[in-house]
């Protein structure tokens, strides 16, 4: 008890260094309205409007980007519009060409056909002549040579007067 009596003791006679004094007191309220003003009235207004000034920027921005995109998908569906028009020209195209080279192919095949049908005519009424003067030729010969063979099977003689109808009458069957 005798540590509290010397603490009042010594307070009484001391000044309290934790309570403020009054001039200190008016100094502190006088400087800090004038930083709260300088702060609200000079500082913050510039402060505030560059915030203003970049939330303006950026929702600008938002709304340029959206715009863009909007145009962006509405060049889109006019390209895909456009590449099906396309694609179904160039269909027609093809189908178009595609028919005229059919055409064009059986026209050339059939008058390839018909000249091959022409060289086999002709060639068989080449060989056909070819054969006729073989034949005539050789009816002569053959003539005679069948009457002597027919004279020999026969043991007789055949004269060729006689054995030329029948001559003729099978070289004309020989086809």
């Amino acid at each position: 008890m005798s540590f509290i009596v010397l603490a009042a003791e010594a307070s009484a006679e001391t000044k309290n260094p934790v309570l403020p004094v009054v001039s200190e007191m008016f100094w502190g309220a006088v400087t800090f309205t004038a930083l709260y003003l300088l702060v609200k009235f000079v500082l913050l207004p510039p402060f505030k409007r560059t915030m203003s000034d970049r939330a303006a920027t950026i929702a600008a921005d938002k709304d340029a980007a959206e715009l863009a995109r909007q145009q962006v998908a509405s060049a889109d569906s006019d390209v895909v519009d456009q590449l099906a028009g396309t694609r179904a020209e160039a269909a027609a195209i093809i189908e178009q060409a595609r028919e005229e080279a059919e055409v064009e192919r059986t026209r050339l095949v059939g008058r390839a056909e018909r000249e091959v049908q022409a060289m086999r005519d002709l060639a068989d009424t080449e060989l056909s002549s070819a054969r006729d003067k073989a034949m005539q030729g050789m009816k002569p010969q053959v003539s005679e040579l069948a009457a002597g063979a027919a004279s020999r099977v026969l043991n007789r003689q055949v004269s060729l007067s006689e054995a030329q109808p029948v001559i003729d009458r099978h070289l004309a069957n020989q086809n």
